[in-house]
């Protein structure tokens, strides 16, 4: 069997939620419980959703600022704790990898791409999510908000990323979902797409991504036009 590469970059960096999988429904689930815990009402999903991408901690303040008052910050350490556990014990009870992802990146592993992840999410909740949905033999790379000093959208999350995955900016790109993806792989230097279906706050056009795709199935086809235009 052939190993040639199928897109032209050694490295690929994703992110995890609203690009690989549609984990809103049991993050929605996790914060609630949280917020039950202190007396306050749940959120619903699309609540959810429009407080995704900048990690734990800033999920639970926004939900603590949503539902009630913000909270003091021990108010604010007490829900991340009870988020954090609930989520991690409960990871994917509504959690769906987005259709094409497991196929795409068993064509990219084969060819001999690197694979790694970047996410603003918390470590104790990401290991679990990818074992349960049978992702984690896909990446070398993990690198979660809170095991760096730097993260998305600052670039240096995806460089340091990058620069594990054994190779350089001008051979990698960052696949994400929104804002801050994006924002991170235009400060890191590196090549983006970004995917439509995800948790973006504004329409995924406007987020300045070198390519925009429907279906990850077209992630191949769209990281070799963006690579045909270096230059």
């Amino acid at each position: 069997m052939s190993t040639a590469p199928v897109v032209p970059f050694e490295a690929l960096v994703f992110d995890l939620d609203g690009t690989l999988i549609d984990s809103a429904p049991d993050v929605c689930a996790a914060v609630s419980r949280a917020l039950t815990a202190e007396g306050r009402r749940t959120l619903t999903v699309d609540e959810t959703k429009r407080m995704l991408g900048s990690g734990g901690r800033a999920l639970v303040e926004r939900a603590l600022a949503l539902t009630g008052d913000p909270g003091t910050a021990n108010d604010i350490e007490r829900a991340l704790r009870a988020f954090l556990a609930t989520y991690a014990a409960n990871p994917v009870e509504h959690t769906k990898v987005f259709p094409g992802v497991h196929d795409v990146l068993t064509q990219l592993q084969g060819s001999g791409v690197r694979l790694g992840i970047c996410t603003n999410r918390p470590t104790a909740t990401t290991a679990p999510v990818l074992r349960a949905l049978d992702l984690d033999g896909y990446f070398t790379v993990v690198s979660c908000g809170d095991a760096v000093p730097h993260r998305k959208p600052d670039g240096r999350h995806v460089l340091d990323v990058v620069t594990r995955l054994g190779t350089h900016r001008d051979a990698a790109a960052m696949i994400g979902d929104n804002e801050n993806d994006i924002n991170a792989a235009r400060d890191a230097g590196v090549r983006s797409v970004v995917v439509t279906f995800g948790y973006a706050h504004a329409p995924a056009a406007t987020l300045g991504a070198d390519a925009l795709i429907d279906r990850f199935e077209d992630l191949p086809d769209a990281l070799s036009r963006i690579a045909a235009t270096v230059g």
